[in-house]
């Protein structure tokens, strides 16, 4: 009876996680791209010493949470602290839970939260700031202060105190925050965004960004996000092909069409063109509700539906979803495919296991792809050129 009242709770956190998208603590490895400390570990004469280097990019090991979410870490304040921070191509703002979030807000008081009073480099705004969202409102205000990564710093960067956070879907969330890495149009504060200000300091030198995730289900480790330049180590260079974003607001793109094969027969989806979002704060595809309904009949996937969460996932048979069909998604007449071992979400505790489609219908028209998609390819995200590139993983 315990064993199974873990596992339910495991499986809460899960699919409160799986909510997280208006939705990767330890840094696991990273790669330096222009240059190497190659004295680190030795005793080096003073005459030997050279000046620091001089960086125009940097690199964020990412984490993984049960394949639900995807988070990094940031050093926020002086002295600095560390926030677990989702890098959200679906958001343009960055926020962090706030020390003034009341004793009955359980959402951020289970977080690492911002204390201005303990930073010295803090600076006040206070500009209110809400989401306006009556079913998932965000509250908070607006403050500046340095965020740190490995070799950059970020000065006098706004970002949002919040002091109201929803139980759903943030509560259970492994991440603290998020930092958001759409357009500058999708910002709710009129402040410059976390990657403007990179540029606008001359910290980078190329106005883009590009994720490479690790699809290796034995480790927590995700990958990485590079700013500031693109990082084709792990790419098949000769499947890459680059397309326009549509609008400037967030990263969306236009898919040709996806296809499933079953039984040798073609289900053809998206059938005249669709627009797609890519979305790195999740690992779900969201889809036309009647859409995916389809798809999850051909996957044989069942509803499994907590009431309290508000939402739709489909739970496949375990034992047979290395069996279910690769599924095409057509973009600029290239196709990518996705294959069912990592598609399909495999949860486990001891002997209990659960199976997830990654399949979530939507009122929308549009199209989500998360990281059920991005696990299995590299792509590069260019604000000036308004383009996005993506490229088989090599592993």
């Amino acid at each position: 009876m315990a064993r199974n009242i873990c596992f339910c709770a495991a499986i809460t956190a899960v699919l409160i996680s799986l909510c997280i998208a208006a939705t990767l603590d330890i840094p696991i490895y990273r790669q330096h791209l222009i240059v190497g400390d190659e004295t680190r570990g030795k005793s080096i004469k003073a005459s030997e010493t050279k000046p620091n280097p001089v960086w125009h990019n940097d690199t964020i090991p990412l984490q993984k949470f049960m394949d639900a979410e995807y988070f990094g870490i940031i050093r926020i304040g002086s002295p600095a602290k560390n926030f677990k921070m989702v890098f959200n191509t679906m958001w343009g703002d960055t926020w962090i839970p706030s020390a003034h979030c009341g004793l009955f807000e359980i959402a951020c008081m289970t977080h690492t939260r911002y204390d201005s009073s303990r930073s010295s480099s803090y600076q006040e705004d206070g500009t209110i700031f809400s989401t306006g969202d009556t079913a998932n409102d965000l509250q908070g205000f607006v403050s500046r202060d340095k965020f740190r990564l490995d070799h950059l710093t970020i000065e006098n960067q706004s970002f949002i105190e919040m002091t109201h956070i929803p139980w759903i879907p943030y509560g259970l969330s492994k991440a603290d925050g998020i930092i958001g890495l759409g357009f500058p149009d999708l910002r709710h504060i009129k402040a410059p965004s976390f990657f403007t200000n990179m540029l606008k300091q001359k910290l980078i030198n190329k106005p883009m960004f590009s994720f490479y995730f690790n699809r290796d289900a034995t480790t927590e480790r995700a990958g990485r996000l590079v700013l500031g330049a693109p990082d084709r180590k792990h790419v098949n260079e000769s499947t890459l092909v680059t397309v326009p974003v549509i609008g400037k607001l967030y990263w969306n793109i236009k898919m040709d069409r996806m296809v499933i094969d079953v039984r040798d027969k073609s289900h053809p989806f998206c059938k005249d063109g669709c627009e797609a979002l890519l979305d790195s704060s999740t690992n779900t595809i969201v889809g036309p509700r009647d859409e995916i309904q389809l798809i999850n009949d051909l996957l044989g996937a069942r509803s499994f539906v907590p009431a309290i969460f508000k939402m739709d996932r489909y739970m496949v048979n375990c034992r047979e979803f290395a069996k279910l069909p690769p599924i095409n998604f057509v973009i600029a007449e290239k196709t990518f495919t996705i294959n069912s071992k990592y598609y399909v979400q495999h949860l486990t505790y001891e002997s209990l296991e659960i199976c997830l489609s990654p399949f979530v219908p939507s009122d929308e028209k549009f199209w989500q792809l998360g990281g059920a998609f991005l696990m299995e390819f590299y792509t590069e995200y260019n604000f000036d050129h308004g383009q996005v590139t993506i490229g088989k993983t090599k592993f």
